[in-house]
């Protein structure tokens, strides 16, 4: 037998490429079984695309799935084995696919009665100037009678291509329970080769719908297998030529199956004996593979193949060598071609070596093709010896599965494959932890995150493609379950610890921190209200203040504008960040004294409100997308409020105002310091401030005495000097906002 005949394809000049389609329309899931056709100047492919990823335990079969070493992992909410088929243009030079088109079926489809689904292992054919699949449909019956059909396919202005019709092809045995992978005749329209060895040729007949059986040749050869049926039946000189495929099927001790496939050349005379075959043989040494096509060029054959019911490729087989396989000449050992080492070539020549199946799945990895990385990386933790590299390939395997989605209950047992085999690594538990907060169960996330630091000083260095980066992830996760189990406190404590933390966050835990850090506020009751009780505490008691019975900022902002301004009636104002019209609002009770302004809000839900509920206006719209040079219409605006997230937005929309040609008497800034976790946006929008001569009155505004979210500025040239040395404060500590408005300022 020959083990690897892309190997020894290679080395007489050959060349093993790979067929990928776009993850945005496979998924990530299977492509499988190709069939190749040359017409006229176009070189077509079909690849089989599944919506199941293959998990195939090869070698000692360490890592089963729960299910066996062989299964088909459908999604866990639709078991159905369901095939479409895209027609794919393959550039014959570079053999990489140009264009594309799955095949529409829906004028012909019907409710599916069996489980599996489509049109399968078809092969291309084209038959009285007339582009066909044929292959095997099973799910036209309640018991999955497997039956052959032809769909012939037609073509738009804009190349899509669609099914013009489709007939199931009687069998010539009308008891039989599966009739599939007939080999159509290439030169010979709507024959098959039912049967290689004895060779049965049928004919169907596409007007009639009527199945015959036209030949049948004895042979005067003996195989160890039946000969099933794999690509077409092409000519070569003055042969007939195809390429079958054996299958050993068995059952393990548990009782589940597991398989084994070969191939085999064989070639027939024009009387349709056989006259020359190849020993049988394997593509790359993996026990499932399967070719649905064959192509002679002019120096050499093309091979589509399958390659574990997830991957597909094409190989090139120089046409010696095709003549040496099946004993047409006698065998050369001469080699002079210089083999390109790429990915490919070196898989082929060690497809049992462990890094260049790591390797191969780290590329289909890049390309976001999961049930083909699955399959790599499981071919990885079978062959390596070193515990380290066996356990980031499980863990990819189970990544790769949660990557597909859909399969939550496979996807738990293969990050417990990992977790069995190196139980004091810290990683898998990450995942874990992460598998289940997304299912919404937190008790279980958090159980995991706490694990997993306790063996947080356990791990070596792996890929940072699986996103395990410190241990700090596992603090997030702690914090992150805190809240969903009703520990809001501690949590807002834990994202702060992981906010003024030395770990080296990276860019996407620091917006996730700070992300938290928002939506939580500081406190569960962040807001602070002003009553009229404490008129007489008043820091500076403004014009009117005796008037003002309660307010609507959180913490105090409105009084903080009325202070500098001396209770201004009648005022304007620009409000960047409206959100409730009411509920801490900023400009509700100027509105109610007199002042007009404008609002911007990026949420509908909110601006509705708004207009529902308030005079002034309320533009709904993304505050970094206005200009707002023709938004402000005069040269003096009394209050500019910004107040979005995250800081780097309100810093954005901060340098977008025009500030050379508009001057604002007071403004409120939200930088959200204690939620920055990159810790910049405070001190950048103080330099920038500054700069443009507005007086940095108090810094660090707060709702309690640790979490600093805003500073507050004046334009001197519009505030009285007496009033601007009562309010200022230069501390650089945080400031509560009660405390700080409440609090006498003597001379």
């Amino acid at each position: 037998m020959i083990k690897n005949i892309c190997q020894d394809a290679i080395l007489r000049g050959g060349k093993l490429k790979p067929l990928i389609l776009p993850f945005d329309v496979t998924e990530g899931l299977g492509l499988t079984n190709p069939s190749i056709l040359k017409v006229g100047d176009n070189l077509m492919i079909n690849i089989r695309h599944v919506q199941y990823a293959l998990y195939h335990s090869e070698k000692d079969q360490k890592f089963q799935s729960p299910y066996g070493s062989l299964v088909y992992l459908n999604p866990e909410d639709d078991v159905t084995l369901t095939t479409k088929n895209f027609i794919c243009e393959l550039n014959e030079n570079s053999l990489e696919i140009k264009n594309f088109s799955q095949v529409d079926t829906s004028k012909f489809d019907k409710k599916p009665l069996w489980e599996f689904v489509g049109l399968e292992d078809a092969r291309l054919v084209n038959w009285n100037d007339k582009k066909y699949l044929t292959g095997v449909r099973r799910d036209t019956t309640t018991n999955g009678q497997g039956r052959m059909e032809l769909s012939t396919l037609k073509y738009d202005n804009s190349n899509k291509i669609s099914e013009s019709d489709r007939i199931r092809i009687k069998s010539t045995d009308k008891n039989s329970y599966c009739e599939k992978n007939w080999m159509p005749i290439a030169d010979m329209p709507y024959h098959y080769v039912k049967w290689t060895c004895p060779t049965e040729i049928v004919k169907f007949d596409p007007i009639k719908k009527t199945t015959t059986q036209v030949k049948l040749v004895e042979q005067d050869y003996s195989f160890p297998r039946d000969l099933r049926g794999g690509s077409q039946v092409i000519k070569y000189k003055d042969f007939f030529v195809c390429l079958t495929h054996e299958v050993d099927l068995w059952k393990d001790e548990q009782g589940r199956k597991d398989a084994q496939y070969y191939h085999r050349f064989i070639v027939w005379d024009k009387d349709w004996k056989i006259v020359y075959h190849s020993d049988q043989f394997k593509f790359a040494d993996a026990r499932i593979e399967f070719s649905c096509g064959m192509h002679f060029s002019e120096k050499e054959l093309l091979i589509t193949f399958g390659y574990q019911d997830t991957t597909a490729f094409i190989l090139t087989l120089p046409l010696d060598y095709f003549e040496e396989l099946v004993g047409i000449k006698e065998a050369s050992k001469t080699n002079d071609f210089n083999v390109k080492q790429d990915l490919f070539s070196k898989f082929a020549f060690s497809p049992e070596t462990s890094s260049t199946n790591y390797n191969l799945a780290l590329f289909y990895y890049s390309h976001k093709q999961w049930a083909s990385s699955l399959s790599f990386f499981l071919r990885v933790a079978e062959i390596e010896k070193d515990r380290d590299k066996i356990y980031e390939s499980l863990l990819f395997v189970a990544k790769c599965l949660g990557n597909l989605g859909r399969r939550k209950t496979t996807e738990l047992s293969l990050w417990n494959n990992a977790v069995r085999f190196a139980p004091n690594r810290p990683e898998a538990y990450l995942f874990l932890s992460q598998f289940y907060e997304a299912m919404g169960k937190f008790s279980e996330a958090q159980a995991f995150a706490r694990i997993g630091l306790e063996f947080k000083e356990n791990h070596s260095p792996i890929n940072p493609l699986l996103g395990y980066n410190h241990f700090y992830q596992f603090l997030f996760q702690d914090a992150v379950c805190d809240w969903n189990l009703g520990q809001g406190a501690s949590s807002r404590k834990k994202f702060l610890e992981l906010k003024n933390s030395l770990y080296p966050l990276n860019d996407l835990y620091k917006n996730l921190v700070q992300t938290n850090l928002t939506s939580l506020g500081s406190s569960a009751d962040p807001f602070l209200p002003y009553d009229v009780s404490m008129a007489d505490k008043l820091r500076y008691k403004f014009k009117g203040y005796k008037n003002i019975e309660k307010n609507f900022s959180q913490t105090f902002q409105d009084m903080f504008v009325l202070s500098m301004l001396d209770g201004k009636t009648k005022g304007t104002y620009l409000e960047i960040g409206a959100a409730d019209p009411f509920h801490g609002s900023n400009t509700a009770l100027l509105e109610q004294l007199g002042w007009k302004g404008t609002s911007l809000e990026i949420l509908p839900h909110e601006v509705e409100k708004f207009k529902a509920q308030r005079k002034n206006e309320v533009i709904l719209c993304d505050a970094t997308k206005v200009d707002y040079e023709k938004l402000i219409t005069s040269n003096y605006v009394d209050y500019l409020q910004v107040d979005c997230e995250p800081p780097s937005t309100t810093f954005e929309i901060l340098k977008m105002l025009p500030f050379d040609s508009v001057d604002f008497g007071v403004i409120t800034y939200e930088h959200d310091h204690y939620t920055d976790v990159k810790g910049v946006y405070r001190e950048l929008s103080r330099k920038y401030l500054t700069e443009r001569g507005y007086v940095l009155v108090v810094g660090n505004i707060a709702p309690d005495n640790i979490s600093a979210y805003e500073d507050w500025y004046v334009h001197p040239k519009y505030i009285k000097e007496k009033t601007l040395r009562l309010m200022l404060d230069e501390s650089d500590k945080v400031q509560k906002a009660s405390d700080y408005m409440t609090r006498p300022k003597y001379f």
